[in-house]
């Protein structure tokens, strides 16, 4: 089958599944809220008695900025700490939604409901977490090792180079490869994750090791197949840096910039599902 009939399967999914969509901006939004809160608590009491809020509130302001981040620098420590234990927690809790996602992409004929989803993301996050656990190990030997070989290679067509263009390009290869092989590790244990909830196993190493010979004779498919989709949130981030870009960012206006942000968070929460989507149609059919 063609990689667009794999494409237009897993859009036609996708959207059957649109509650989904709006399951995961809900949890991510308040998830966010909770983050948040700390700091807006800091800025209210910054604001109170200040005339500096009428400023800010007309656009950004480098030299609040500077004077609240000199005043609170004492905060540094706890305040890394308070981002790193929540991002960690995200961490998990994003291989615990992967396991709803798949599972009611599984079920497509089965009605959906959060109840199933949450089913879903208890019964696969096991599974899940050991998949999580092996992509650290594929991140580490790839991105770090197989690149490490690759920055060598450059370095020797860079060391003489009369002029600074061989270094910026070699700098905007390097780039596109570290995409292009971060997209490859993450395809190979998207497809163990299909795998998993397809044959209903347990068997985390097992579904690695025939992940190999399932891609092997079909990789350049599957990741045409992947990068096809991945042109799609490209599409849609440059769609919103446009707006970002060119939309005031002060007063009034920020309340229509939050709404652009939501709908921007919601197309990425769509595009994860069509990353799955497109993945499990070509597992079951090719």
């Amino acid at each position: 089958m063609k990689i667009l009939s794999f494409f237009k399967q897993g859009l036609k999914t996708t959207n059957k599944r649109w509650k989904m969509v709006i399951y995961l901006w809900l949890i991510n939004f308040i998830f966010s809220i909770l983050m948040i809160t700390p700091f807006y608590f800091l800025l209210r009491q910054e604001f109170s008695h200040s005339l500096m809020g009428d400023r800010v509130y007309h656009g950004f302001d480098l030299l609040w900025f500077g004077d609240l981040a000199f005043k609170y620098k004492s905060f540094y420590t706890p305040l890394l700490g308070w981002l790193l234990v929540p991002g960690l927690f995200y961490l998990l809790f994003f291989v615990f939604l992967n396991g709803g996602i798949l599972g009611r992409i599984a079920a497509s004929e089965e009605e959906l409901s959060f109840k199933n989803f949450l089913a879903d993301c208890s019964q696969y996050f096991f599974r899940f977490f050991r998949v999580f656990l092996l992509s650290i190990v594929g991140y580490l030997l790839v991105l770090v090792l197989l690149f490490r070989v690759i920055s060598a290679f450059f370095s020797l067509w860079t060391k003489n180079a009369p002029s600074e263009w061989p270094l910026i390009y070699a700098s905007n290869f390097k780039f596109l490869i570290a995409i292009l092989l971060f997209s490859i590790v993450r395809m190979f244990f998207d497809y163990v994750r299909v795998r998993l909830v397809v044959e209903g196993s347990k068997k985390t190493i097992r579904a690695t090791i025939l992940n190999f010979s399932f891609l092997g004779r079909r990789f350049f498919r599957a990741w045409a197949l992947y990068l096809l989709v991945g042109v799609v949130v490209v599409i849609l981030g440059l769609v919103y840096l446009g707006l970002w870009r060119f939309f005031p960012q002060a007063g009034v206006f920020l309340i229509g910039f939050f709404i652009i942000q939501q709908l921007y968070l919601l197309s990425r929460m769509w595009t994860r599902l069509l990353f799955f989507s497109t993945e499990y149609h070509f597992f079951k059919t090719d």
